[in-house]
């Protein structure tokens, strides 16, 4: 894996004392990404409209029903969780961030500071996944974790940092 350094300009600052990113600054590039995530969720689903009217013809959704209904559900659920993991894991392991992190100047690193893999992607989103449906306690751990780390972080072996500012 190549190392990841920080933004040019700022080589003089050790990649080990890269401050973690505040909460909420980790919710706001999460809303950032929540815009590119249903954007690709709304892809998913024209893609399986598109594929029932190829196979059924368009005369098998009547006027007024929703196109993706009955044995359609699962394969567009199935195809939305594929394209989200990917999403993510895409851009985590290319250069560590999604657009909303880059606009927040934070960066996904592993334990060696260097891109995660695909495994630790995975690992986070899932655990990401359950920090949120915990009421979020697994996003609060940060306040008391030691490293402040969050729940995904500890079980992907993985974590934020905040990148410093570009000097012009």
């Amino acid at each position: 894996m190549n190392e990841t350094a920080p933004p040019a300009g700022n080589n003089t600052i050790p990649l080990e004392t890269l401050p973690s990113p505040s909460l909420l600054r980790r919710l706001a590039a999460m809303f950032y990404d929540a815009w590119l995530v249903f954007a690709l969720m709304i892809a998913c689903s024209a893609i399986m409209v598109g594929l029932r009217v190829l196979i059924q013809g368009a005369d098998a959704i009547p006027h007024g029903q929703v196109a993706i209904s009955g044995a359609w559900r699962i394969p567009t659920f199935l195809l939305m969780i594929f394209a989200l993991f990917h999403f993510f894991a895409y851009f985590w392991i290319k250069n560590g961030q999604t657009l909303g992190m880059q606009s927040w100047r934070i960066r996904l690193d592993n334990e060696q500071h260097q891109h995660v893999s695909l495994k630790q992607a995975y690992i986070r989103l899932l655990a990401a996944c359950l920090s949120l449906f915990c009421c979020g306690i697994g996003y609060l751990w940060m306040y008391i974790d030691k490293d402040r780390l969050t729940w995904h972080d500890r079980l992907s072996k993985t974590h934020l940092v905040l990148l410093p500012k570009n000097k012009k």
